[in-house]
This record gives structure tokens, sequence and C-alpha cells, in this order.
């Protein structure tokens, strides 16, 4: 930061820097002294340029030093396409501005004036000046103005610093620095070692850091960023590359000016070069670099934090354990907000551990394991935290396999489907277990135990959850009666009871992320929690209540949890009421749908899900067949969408090409939505962003298109098909 102080005389650059200045000759010292004479307000930046051969320049850079001065100046280079080869960073004392008048001090005089003392009784004042000298190579083609664009695009960073807002000028240098790095491609999968040595014998004045691994762009920019962010200052660094093999030397110095002596501090900055080297490194493969680059920090910190930090590092020291993590803090603010702030010493475990990442982990499988950490507790409260944290954890690393492209959409659909069945089935067992205890079990008239059963909707029925999708329920009972206990409650008490307790063992942090949702119920949100199985049929059935819209939702229904043989009955009350061979009437689902588009989306808005030709159309389509033709074909009673559109195809009800074009723009949608819910954090807002936006090119990196323009385009074809299902043949037959 810059140091206004005072002093009897300031040495010369070369008294200064001593043996470290002894490479420059006479014009370039005499250079030196003109930039720094020219630097003499707080926001002035000199650069000078020379041309040395093909896409090489020597830049000499002289501004104020503010704390983060030397990361900005660093990631301004890879922000203009610039690979830094060598450099030389220097912290200089220099004359201050003398004031216009002179100085007043002592007493105050007659008349409550101070008298007057010459200015030269007093020492000049003293600022403190970068001077830092690179050598950089362009890794693209140039403009002839680079280098002033460079220069008045500084001087506007230096200006946010020397006005105090380091915050500003850091948000706006990391979007600029990862456009760069997205364009830069990864540097491959290994990563090499890192060598870090500290010192405190190499100077009299600082601490010293060497630093020597693989060259990686951006590297000087992370690390100057972090120190910043550490309270270490560099005084002076020396940058250079032998062989693809960066060798830097810093020289530090801590939050007061001196070296570093505490071994807290002087461990934040070993762990801070190592992770920063290797993180850099991979950096470019991530989806969304700039969110990596913000988010990046705080791994460094939360990790400082910790007493085991050292046996934290061996662990990253994998390519594939950072990969992951690029690929993490790239991907997703929540997400890494839940592994970071809220669970990391769940989540960390995930990351580390590359054969549980690599594994697909069945029903079966995941049962046990929960079986295992359950059966060893006797509360109540202990298990429903075992549970959760057993859920949250298990769907952190289904997240991490999508997102690291080791599993596709479908098998994270399939995957995250049967965390939910097995976190349902136990959920509902320590709910039913806990109300048993209290009220005695619940039975019939006859005396025998009334069964109970849970059946999934929705995205969870079909087994087709995704990022941010809500578990959707009913609850059924068999019949009335009473429970068996001394304090006895009627069925339909009980069993509300139990939906109550069943829906406080199952935590979600943020809205929609695993949220239990119980809407389509009988009579929705004015319903009871739990219904028995007369009500259930009463309810859907030719003459009851239900709307056109729960018959076609009734396609996914499928039980997840209680007794098989109520189950059963279930379904075929279900398949009674669905499949009658009566049609819907299709154009009330056509109104629905516009309502839908009007009320559910904002005036001039996308939405992925509700606006015409959005999911939703899709699925009512493929829905509004399998309503019409599953009475005679009773292959066609699948809750799966993808399935469903498959078999319409084989029934030929709908043809082999329109099959392919449903399936295509049910993908499509279905990765949109994804993409959008993974970066907002929760599954309500699916509105489209602007194409010129930067949350639009992370879409585009996250999808895998080559251009914002491409992927514009895709989603108006995609969204076109979806819509068009409606124009043609009718589900069923007709037009």
């Amino acid at each position: 930061m810059t140091n206004t102080a005072e002093a009897g005389s300031v040495a010369s650059p070369a008294e200064q820097l001593g043996a470290a200045y002894e490479a420059y000759g006479a014009a370039d010292r005499a250079l030196h002294e003109r930039l720094l004479s020219s630097v003499q307000r707080p926001e002035d930046v000199a650069v000078h340029a020379v041309a040395e051969g093909d896409d090489c320049w020597t830049v000499t850079v002289c501004t104020s030093d503010w704390v983060g001065a030397l990361a900005t100046i660093a990631g301004l280079f890879p922000a203009y396409g610039m690979d830094i080869e060598s450099a030389d960073a220097f912290t200089l004392r220099v004359p201050a501005s003398r004031p216009s008048v002179a100085r007043r001090s002592g007493g105050f005089g007659p008349g409550g004036r101070r008298p007057w003392r010459p200015a030269a009784a007093r020492p000049a004042p003293v600022s403190r000046r970068l001077l830092d000298v690179f050598r950089v190579r362009a890794l693209s083609a140039t403009s002839d103005d680079v280098w002033e664009r460079f220069r008045e695009e500084l001087q506007g960073f230096v200006a946010l610093l020397s006005a105090g807002r380091r915050d500003a000028a850091r948000e706006r240098l990391i979007d600029r620095v990862s456009d760069a790095l997205s364009t830069l491609g990864s540097h491959g999968e290994r990563v090499y070692p890192v060598a870090v040595e500290v010192s405190n014998d190499a100077s009299p004045d600082y601490t010293q850091v060497s630093i020597r691994s693989a060259d990686t762009v951006g590297f000087l920019y992370t690390f100057a960023n972090a120190l910043a962010v550490l309270n270490v200052n560099v005084e002076r660094a020396e940058i250079r590359t032998v062989e693809g093999e960066t060798r830097d030397v810093f020289m530090v110095t801590g939050r007061d000016g001196g070296k570093i002596t505490g071994e807290e501090q002087l461990r934040e900055v070993r762990v801070a070069a190592a992770l920063i080297k290797q993180f850099t490194h991979l950096l470019p493969s991530s989806p969304n670099p700039a969110m990596a680059l913000r988010q990046f920090n705080a791994l460094t910190l939360q990790m400082l934090s910790r007493p085991d930090w050292s046996s934290g590092l061996r662990d990253l020291e994998s390519a594939t354990v950072m990969g992951t993590l690029a690929q993490l803090m790239g991907v997703s603010e929540f997400l890494w907000e839940d592994f970071l702030r809220m669970q990391y010493e769940e989540l960390f475990p995930v990351v580390v551990d590359l054969p549980s990442l690599d594994e697909h982990r069945p029903v079966h499988l995941l049962e046990e394991e929960l079986d295992g950490l359950l059966e060893q507790l006797d509360d109540h409260q202990e298990r429903v935290d075992v549970l959760n944290r057993f859920k949250d954890r298990e769907m952190f690393r289904i997240d991490l396999r999508h997102i690291t492209g080791r599993i596709g959409f479908r098998e994270f659909a399939m995957e995250l489907t049967a965390l939910g069945e097995v976190t349902v089935r136990k959920a509902a067992a320590l709910a039913y277990r806990l109300r048993s205890e209290q009220y005695g079990e619940p039975l019939l008239s006859d005396g025998r135990v009334c069964s109970w059963c849970v059946c999934a909707l929705g995205k969870f029925g079909g087994r087709e959850m995704g990022f941010g999708s809500d578990v959707e329920l009913i609850f059924v009972y068999e019949g009335e009666g009473s429970t068996s206990g001394s304090d006895s409650l009627p069925n339909a008490r009980f069993f509300a009871e139990f939906v109550r307790a069943f829906l406080g063992a199952l935590k979600t942090k943020r809205e929609g992320i695993f949220e239990v949702d119980m809407r389509l119920r009988p009579h929705g949100n004015a319903g009871a929690l739990a219904c028995s199985l007369d009500g259930f049929r009463d309810y859907y059935s030719e003459g009851g209540p239900a709307r056109q819209f729960e018959r076609m939702a009734l396609v996914r229904l499928r039980p997840v949890a209680g007794d098989a043989a109520l189950s059963e009955r279930v379904t075929e009350a279900r398949d009674a009421f669905v499949y009658t061979g009566t049609p819907l009437d299709i154009e009330n689902v056509r109104h629905l749908r516009g309502r839908q588009a009007d009320e559910l989306v904002q005036r001039g808005a996308l939405n992925a899900k509700y606006s015409r030709g959005g999911l939703t159309d899709v699925e009512y389509f493929v829905q509004a067949w399998q309503v019409a033709k599953g009475r005679e074909d009773e292959s066609l009673r699948v809750t799966n969408t993808l399935d469903a559109i498959a078999r319409l195809a084989d029934g030929g009800y709908v043809t082999r090409g329109q099959a392919g074009e449903m399936e295509a723009t049910y993908g499509f949608l279905r990765r949109l939505i994804d993409a959008l819910r993974v970066v907002r954090g929760h599954a309500k807002d699916l509105t489209v962003p602007a194409v010129d936006s930067r949350e639009f090119a992370y879409l585009v990196r996250r999808l895998r298109f080559e251009s914002a323009e491409e992927l514009r385009d895709a989603i108006a074809e995609n969204m076109a098909a979806a819509e068009r299902l409606w124009q043609g043949a009718v589900p069923g037959g007709g037009g």
C-alpha cells in the first residue's frame, strides 16, 4: 500500500535495490528514473513497451504501491493474451510531491495562528512506487495499440485501488482474466510437483519464498492476489521460466511490514503457493473460470483454518482431485457454498475419494450403507441427523459424478432417483417408528395392523430427477381405525402425525433442492396430509373432483415405500382412473398451457419450462398419448418420459422420426434446465438469461456449445419443435 513517510533523504534505485538491480544498464536506469518521476498522482500509471523479436516484448510498468497493484498488473497480461516469461518486481521509496506552501508546525501564535516554519526544516515526505519489468510473449495476434489500451485499463484499475475500492478492482479483473483463460484450454491431465521453500535467512529485510514448478498462465496474478488476501505484501519478485519450468523468487513482508516470523502465517504462504500453482494449471478447463477464481481463495483460507491442513494438502496432489475442484468451483456457486461453508468436514472426503467418485451405487448398496449407520443409534434425532448427512453427502457425490463428466444426464437422473428412494424409505421408517412408540400401531376395525405406502410423482416418479429436483409424494393408508397405545388416536390423525414426522426428518438447505412437495395429493394443499385408500379411490375416479391435469400427473405415480400389497392396490386404483380410454379434453390442455405461459412467466422473458415450447409441452404431449392409449396398450403405462416416447414409437402411435425429435427436444430442454438450476442454486427460476450476459456465456460452456449464437439458435429450434407438437395430430387421434 502506498505509504507517505518522513525521511531525510531517499537513496537512488540502484542504492536501494543493490545486487538485484545490477543487471540493468545505464539506458534502462535512465528509463526507470523517467517513469518513476512521471508518477505523481496516486492513480498515475506509466507503461513502456519495447518489441523484442516476434511476439515478445519487454514491458516496464510504474505506479504507486497499492495493495493488489502487482496482482492487477500480472492479471492484465493474460487478459490481453500475454504469457509472462520473466519478471522483476521492485518496490522503491521516492520523494513525494512537496506541498505548494511551507508546512506549519509548533504551537499557536498570537491571534490563534501557528508560527511559520521553513519547509526545509522538516524532512521531505516519501512515497512507495512499484517498478516492474516483464518479458512477455503474445499467445495470439495483437493490435498496434495494445499497450496504450493496456495502460489506460491499468490506470482505471489503479484509480479504484487508490480510492480504496480494492474489492471492485478485483471483481472486475477476475472477469477479464477468466475470459482469457477460458480460451486457452486445459494444460492436460498431469499436475506437476510444486517445490516451495520459505526462508528468513536469505535477506535481512524480507521473507523469501522460492517456487519451482511447471509454467502456468495466470499463476503470478493468482498468487499475488492470494497473498494480498493473506495481508502479505510482495516487495520484490524475480520470475524466470527455464525450459518450461518456472523458478520464481518472492521477497515478501507480513502485516506489520517486516519479515514473516509467525509459524501460522508462514504455513499460509506455503499452502497458498502449492495450491495456486496446481489450481492455475487446471483452471482453463473449468466451465466458469471467473467463478472458480472467486471461490479459490475461500478454499485456501478454509483449509488453513483447520489443524489437519497438511493432510488435506497431500490429498490435493492428485491431478484428478484438483480437476474435480476446478470443475466444482466453476460450475455452481450453491454447490460450492454447501461444500465449503456448510459441510466441509463431510464433503471434502468425497472430493478426494476418487474410487467413490467412479463408483455407481445401486439402491441395495445405498440401503446397506445407511442401515449400517442407523442401526448403531437409539435416539431419533441422532438417526435423523445421520440420515440427512448421508443424503447430503451422497447427493454431492452424485452431483460431482455428473459435473465432472463421469456419468451422462440419464445416469445422473437414475442415481439421484435411487438416492431419493432410499432416503424416503428410511425417513418414513423413522417417522413410523417414532409415532408408533408414542401412540401405538394403527389398527383396522378387525384388529389387523393398518398398512401404508408412499408414492412418488413428477420427476421422482419418472426416475428423472436432476439438479434442484424436488420430491413429489402422496401418502396413502389402508383404512380407518385407531392406534393400539394408551394414548390412542384415530388412524387419520396418526397418519397425519406420521407425515409431519416424516417432513421433520428430511432437511433441505435450499428451496427446491430435494424438497418434499405434496401439492399433488387429493385436494392439494387443502387436503389431509395422508389419505385412506377409499379416499384415494373416491378422489381419483371418473365422477370425482380430480381435474384433468391431475389425471395426466398420475401417469408418473410410482410406489417407493411401505407395504407392497397396498402399493399394488393404489396402482390399480390409479390405472382405473387414468387409463379408462376416455379421451382427454385437448383444448382444455392447450388452454392450461396458455395460462401457464401467461401467468408463470415474466413478461418478455423466456422460461425453459413454462414458456410456449418449454419442457412442459413435451411432457404433457407424451402423457396425453399415454392416457389416450394406455387402456388398450399396457406397455405405455410407464412413468419415465423417454421410455414412454420409445414405446409410443414401438406401438406405431408416433413415427420413429417424431419420436427421435421428441427425445432430442426433451433431452436438450432437460439439460438446459439442469444447467440453469445448478448455477442459480434453486429450482424456481428457469428464465433463460440474455444472450449477451455472463450467465448465458456460462451456459454456453456448460452445455458445450461453441458460441452464444449457436446456443441461442439451439434454444429457439428446440422450443419451436416442442410447440409444434400440439399443432399437428393430437394425442389419441384427430387433428
